[in-house]
């Protein structure tokens, strides 16, 4: 399989013309050509690294939109966590793969999942072919959490394009012996743990009266940072929390549709890569955010920063498409994912250029953050499969997955 003649982003932040060969699932070669001196609308196609989600709840699609215009704790209790108390494993599976559908055709092809019945989200992501790290939710108030969480991190099939993380939901939800037995369980399997961390200054300052330290240095104080991870929003974490992050390969994962919509404020994502902090981006999910577009999250990262700093050089486009690219493959532990390089997987977004938004194209890059839109996506490509084309999927019945999320979310409203 080829992608031949098309524009291409490249680890050396260039912007390349020509082809892509991919032998099975890997790129197999990259042919340079000389570019045509300007975009040729109708036959002129831009190939990214496949979009890397590192936050989200996919089967949240069933509720996309409840709860708007309340605060977190508000929002979780009094709209979120009702419904969710009602949710089947049925339920779930309808909302991930709904969920991955709206991803797929977005130009996201690996995602960090975090919710309850991960067995099938695991079901609908295989089914759809996305990549996924998924974890069973670390919770003291449920029985038999702990063994869960650890039998599902232990589950590997390196046939899989799914791998199984550690988990807890926050340090506010899980007391000190769960957090320091699963560490310790951690230590022989050496996961990376995916978790919400100081999302909101009441949380913060809670963990902080609860224990004398942040969040961060609570955790850390656990051992349950030792194999590193990916922490979700980090808004009120502090320079020392960012040290600690940096020394133990922890990621902090950038939500800003969702910190936003919450009023939970901005993460100092600045800070953080100035003291060695790896930032990935994530959508959150769809009762926070409400959508799945992974452009929308960088169009609001670059902007966000560039207005907080008051520095229109801050987050260049080449920093925020890493963010959303090998930034968050490294997050995931996934090294052979995020770049367009021989013998990455071949993992694409491919955009249509020949829009009204996308033309004249001064900047690729630029338009990349400031432009694009899922939309524009016309195939989504994962280990040389074609999964995504101009509004059909390869491996999915959408009527009946369709008929299943209306199903489900009409039941919940009830």
């Amino acid at each position: 399989m080829k992608l031949e003649n098309v524009w291409m982003l490249l680890p050396d932040r260039t912007v390349g013309f020509g082809t892509i060969a991919i032998a099975g699932d890997a790129i197999a070669g990259i042919e340079k050509k000389e570019a045509p001196p300007s975009l040729v609308p109708g036959s002129s196609f831009l190939v990214l690294p496949g979009l890397v989600n590192c936050h989200c709840h996919a089967p949240m699609t069933l509720l996309r939109g409840v709860g708007g215009g309340l605060p977190l704790q508000r929002w979780l209790t009094e709209a979120i966590f009702p419904l969710e108390a009602k949710m089947t494993p049925a339920d779930i599976r309808a909302g991930a793969l709904w969920g991955a559908m709206e991803m797929l055709a977005g130009g996201t092809t690996c995602v960090a999942d975090m919710y309850e019945h991960p067995e099938e989200s695991m079901d609908a992501f295989s089914e759809a072919g996305l990549r996924a790290n998924l974890c069973k939710v670390g919770l003291s108030s449920v029985p038999n959490r702990l063994a869960d969480c650890i039998a599902f991190a232990s589950w590997r099939n390196a046939a899989s394009p799914i791998l199984a993380d550690v988990c807890i939901h926050s340090e506010y939800l899980t007391d000190e012996p769960f957090c320091r037995a699963l560490a310790e369980a951690n230590r022989e399997l050496g996961r990376p743990l995916h978790f919400h961390v100081s999302e909101t200054k009441k949380e913060h300052e809670e963990c902080i009266a609860r224990h004398g330290r942040t969040p961060i240095a609570y955790l850390a104080d656990t051992g349950l940072l030792d194999s590193g991870g990916y922490a979700a929003h980090c808004v009120w974490c502090t320079d020392d929390d960012f040290r600690i992050m940096a020394d133990r390969n922890v990621s902090l994962v950038h939500n800003p549709s969702s910190n936003m919509k919450l009023g939970s404020g901005f993460a100092r994502v600045l800070r953080a890569m100035e003291l060695g902090v790896n930032v990935a981006l994530g959508t959150d999910g769809t009762a926070s955010n409400d959508n799945l577009d992974m452009f929308e999250e960088m169009h609001l990262a670059s902007l966000v920063h560039k207005g907080v700093s008051r520095d229109p050089t801050a987050l260049s486009p080449w920093d925020v498409v890493e963010m959303a690219t090998k930034n968050g493959a490294r997050a995931l532990g996934r090294g052979d994912i995020g770049e367009i390089a021989v013998g990455k997987k071949a993992d694409f977004c491919v955009v249509d250029m020949d829009r009204i938004h996308l033309l004249p194209a001064h900047d690729i890059a630029n338009l990349v953050v400031h432009s694009m839109h899922a939309g524009d996506v016309v195939q989504t490509i994962v280990g040389g499969r074609v999964l995504y084309d101009r509004g059909r999927f390869a491996a999915l019945d959408v009527e009946k997955a369709k008929a299943e999320l209306v199903s489900s979310a009409s039941r919940l409203a009830r």
